[in-house]
């Protein structure tokens, strides 16, 4: 299986530096000009199969970077952003933020912790390459997923993770 993952585009959140996870924030106009120029890299992967996070922000970010390829996506719930709890909407320079980041068992209040958001992830992977192990899959998700599913696939420290920061419409590559 080929793994591609794509971050969604600009958010209204992003755009102004703030904790955005299972929070519904929208597209911004530049957000939806950057997932519109997604199709032409999306159809030069060929790819056979296309999965989003159920959040709005991903799934517009698929309808708009699918356009004209012919594909289609599914909603996915495990692609779902990690929960950031009582951090959902502060700015990302928060203590208390930054400091379950840091420390990856830690969970954000009344939210989930990155090893938690792996299980999920890897579980996912595990399930995706054992039903379409010669497929082409493009997961259309969030930036703390596309860190998760690196773990998977490339040892990282705990600062590599803390600090892997992945762009919005940026697209990994991965193969199982």
């Amino acid at each position: 299986m080929k793994l591609y993952v794509v971050r969604h585009g600009e958010t209204t959140y992003n755009e102004k530096d703030l904790v955005c996870g299972i929070s519904d924030a929208p597209l911004t106009e530049r957000g939806r000009q950057q997932a519109k120029a997604l199709s032409g890299e999306i159809a030069k992967r060929h790819i056979d199969r296309v999965f989003a996070s159920p959040l709005q922000r991903a799934r517009e970010t698929a309808e708009l970077a699918l356009t004209g390829t012919g594909l289609t996506y599914t909603v996915e719930p495990r692609l779902i952003e990690e929960d950031f709890g009582d951090s959902e909407g502060v700015p990302r320079t928060d203590s208390v933020f930054q400091f379950a980041k840091r420390n990856l068992g830690v969970r954000q209040p009344k939210g989930e912790s990155f090893i938690r958001l792996c299980h999920r992830v890897y579980s996912l992977i595990e399930d995706t390459a054992e039903k379409y192990p010669e497929e082409r899959i493009l997961w259309v998700c969030h930036g703390t997923l596309g860190r998760a599913v690196r773990t998977y696939f490339v040892d990282m420290s705990n600062e590599e993770i803390y600090s892997y920061n992945m762009e919005n419409c940026e697209i990994l590559e991965f193969e199982l």
